[in-house]
C-alpha cells in the first residue's frame, strides 16, 4: 500500500478517530485504507488537526503543482 491523498470524507473521519484518541497511526491507516505515511503526512499538514484547513492546505498544494 502507498502513500495516497484523502478524500475530504477521509479528512473528516480521521479527524473523529483523532478526537477519539490513544489510536496508532497504523490503527487509523487500517481504519481509512491508506498507508500508514499517508496518516502521518496528513496529521502534520494542520496542528492541532482540522480537517477543513487540512483540506484547503491539500487544494492549495495540488493548485500549485
Amino acid at each position: 500500500m502507498g502513500t495516497s491523498t484523502l478524500s475530504r470524507f477521509q479528512r473528516g473521519a480521521l479527524a473523529q478517530l483523532v478526537n477519539e484518541g490513544n489510536r496508532s497511526y497504523q490503527v487509523m491507516a487500517d481504519a481509512l485504507g491508506v498507508a500508514k505515511a499517508t496518516i502521518s503526512y496528513e496529521l502534520d499538514r494542520v496542528k492541532p488537526y482540522d480537517p477543513e484547513l487540512a483540506q484547503q492546505d491539500a487544494d492549495r498544494k495540488r493548485r500549485n503543482c
